[in-house]
């Protein structure tokens, strides 16, 4: 299974944190965000990762380098114009017929992987297989319904009255049903755009719930609120 950290956006919602830096170099217990994930990824048994790059990548890759640091082969897939969370994995992925794993660059992730790679595993006529959480703020995710183990919608709540506050945590399983759906003519977005297209196409999309640590660092708050609880 090939497996792609996205990490190509432009962090405007992250303020003065990102001025200099791109977001996944911000530094989380000492860290890069991004060094986390890969030093979870290897210990996943993740020994080649890609990554797809955009705005000021050159500090992703002058850090890290090739990976043998970690103990990892990185790739970079450097996109040219904003291509959108879909579109950048179309771009690294063309003319694979392999499964692709797919995590965004601004997580902090304490999962277990094997037991969600099981699943999606288990599960031969889904297109796809998202881990799913309880969000703590409903408010700008992507939240979903939920049937047993299969996905039937995807909605927004702005009011956070959300029933279950079931939120996809950006780390995915994907097959080669969803990848051809991507435009390659214009940005595209997993949550936004393609999913929702799947289920509308008759696609089966699987839901694995977890309660593990996924936390979502993409504003400046949240990123303040995880710092400080784990730090406690």
């Amino acid at each position: 299974m090939k497996v792609l950290i996205v990490a190509g956006g432009l962090g405007t919602r992250m303020g003065a944190l990102a001025e200099e830096i791109p977001k996944p170099m911000i530094k989380i217990f000492g860290k890069p965000i991004l060094e986390h994930l890969i030093v979870w990824l290897k210990a996943s048994g993740f020994n080649k990762i890609s990554l797809c790059l955009g705005h000021k990548a050159e500090a992703v890759s002058r850090y890290f380098g090739n990976g043998e640091t970690w103990g990892v082969n990185l790739e970079y897939y450097i996109e040219t114009e904003p291509r959108g969370t879909a579109g950048c994995v179309l771009d690294a992925c063309r003319g694979l017929n392999e499964d692709i794993l797919v995590v965004y660059g601004d997580l902090f992730v304490s999962m277990d992987l094997k037991p969600f790679l099981d699943f999606h595993a288990g599960e031969p006529n889904a297109a796809a297989s998202l881990v799913l959480f309880a969000s703590d703020h409903p408010q700008d995710s992507d939240l979903v319904k939920l049937e047993k183990n299969q996905i039937k919608g995807f909605y927004r709540d702005s009011s956070a009255k959300a029933p279950n506050h079931l939120a996809c945590a950006a780390v995915w399983a994907l097959k080669k049903p969803v990848l051809d759906m991507i435009p390659s003519d214009r940005p595209s977005d997993f949550g936004r755009d393609i999913f929702p297209q799947a289920l509308k196409r008759g696609l089966i999309l699987s839901g694995y719930v977890t309660n593990e640590t996924l936390a979502d660092l993409g504003t400046p708050e949240r990123f303040s609120a995880f710092e400080k609880g784990r730090a406690q």
